[in-house]
């Protein structure tokens, strides 16, 4: 699938006509978010299925919010995790952080792993609280025009 900022807009009017509430689906979105920045490559959809049920949010859009973190920005944001990690930790692993894979980061370096673990806590509830309000506003903006559209 190609990823534009078309694509993302389609995602987000998606997520708009979802029959449910606001709150919802902006927090079930930025749960999304959060467990897009976690270190568990591979497992995103999962987790956020999981979580999705276990705290009966709403399934797509928490699916949608997993998906933020693409390819192309994930070196950039687990470096940043790295250096958050490494920093409220006060060691640095001299860690290579290639080859990019999971079992790279937990058998080359646990620590490296657990600087990227505690960083992307940091980064997944401050893209969280962000996208929790953005996708809110908009829905509540969105919402709000069709309504009175409709009416008038």
């Amino acid at each position: 699938m190609k990823f534009s900022i078309n694509s993302y807009r389609q995602i987000v009017r998606e997520i708009i006509y979802l029959n449910d509430e606001p709150k919802k689906l902006s927090l079930s979105f930025a749960v999304g978010v959060f467990i897009s920045v976690s270190p568990f490559l591979g497992i995103h959809t999962i987790l956020a299925i999981t979580l999705s049920i276990l705290f009966k949010l709403n399934k797509l859009s928490t699916i949608a919010g997993s998906w933020i973190n693409m390819p192309w920005t994930m070196p950039f944001i687990y470096y940043t995790e790295y250096k958050i990690g490494t920093f409220l930790l006060n060691k640095d692993f001299n860690f290579d952080i290639r080859p990019f894979t999971l079992h790279h980061y937990l058998k080359e370096s646990p620590g490296a792993f657990l600087s990227i673990f505690i960083g992307s806590i940091i980064i997944g509830l401050l893209l969280g609280i962000i996208f929790y309000f953005l996708l809110k506003y908009i829905i509540e903006i969105y919402r709000r025009k069709k309504n009175v559209s409709t009416k008038g």
